[in-house]
C-alpha cells in the first residue's frame, strides 16, 4: 500500500528543501570571496570566483600598478559581487520570486561570460562544472517553490 502523507510532512519537506535549494545563492557568494582570496595570494587566476568578478578586477588592474592597491580594489569587487549574492538568499528565504529570478539570471549571465571570455583557459571546465551545478540548484529550489504552492491548493490551504 501507498502510504498517504498528511500536508504538514509534504509541506516541511518541500519548504526544507526549497531552503537547502536556496543556500546555493549564499554558497555562490562565499566561494566567490574565497576565490579573490585565492587569486590575491597566489596571483593567478580564482577558479571559485565570479567571472564578472574576475572582468572587472582585470579591467580596474590594468591602470593600477600598487600591489596593495590592487588587493584592496580585488577586496572591494569581490566583496561587493558577494552582496549582491547574500542580499538574494536573505530575500530568497521569505520567498521572494523575484529574488530568485534575479539571481538565477545574474549567475546565467555570469555563465555566458565565461563562454565568451574564457573558453580557452584550463580553468573553464571546473569553473563551468560548478556553474552548471548552481544552476540546477537553483531550478530544483524554484521547482520546489511552486511544489509549496501545489500542496496548499491540493490541501486547500
Amino acid at each position: 500500500m501507498k502510504k498517504e502523507y498528511t500536508y504538514k510532512e509534504l509541506h516541511n519537506h518541500a519548504v526544507t528543501s526549497y531552503h537547502k535549494m536556496m543556500m546555493s545563492f549564499l554558497f555562490i557568494g562565499l566561494l566567490n570571496v574565497v576565490g579573490a582570496i585565492l587569486g590575491s595570494l597566489k596571483n593567478t587566476g580564482y577558479f571559485p570566483s565570479l567571472v564578472g568578478n574576475i572582468l572587472l578586477f582585470n579591467l580596474i588592474s590594468s591602470h593600477v600598478e600598487s600591489t596593495a592597491l590592487l588587493t584592496l580594489i580585488n577586496g572591494v569587487i569581490s566583496i561587493s559581487f558577494s552582496s549582491i549574492f547574500l542580499v538574494i538568499w536573505v530575500m530568497t528565504k521569505t520567498g521572494k520570486i523575484k529574488a530568485i529570478i534575479a539571481g538565477l539570471s545574474i549567475y546565467t549571465a555570469d555563465t555566458i561570460l565565461l563562454f565568451i571570455f574564457y573558453f580557452h583557459d584550463s580553468f573553464l571546465i571546473p569553473q563551468l562544472l560548478l556553474h552548471i551545478l548552481m544552476i540546477v540548484f537553483i531550478a530544483v529550489g524554484i521547482a520546489n517553490y511552486y511544489h509549496i504552492f501545489a500542496i496548499e491548493k491540493k490541501f486547500k490551504k
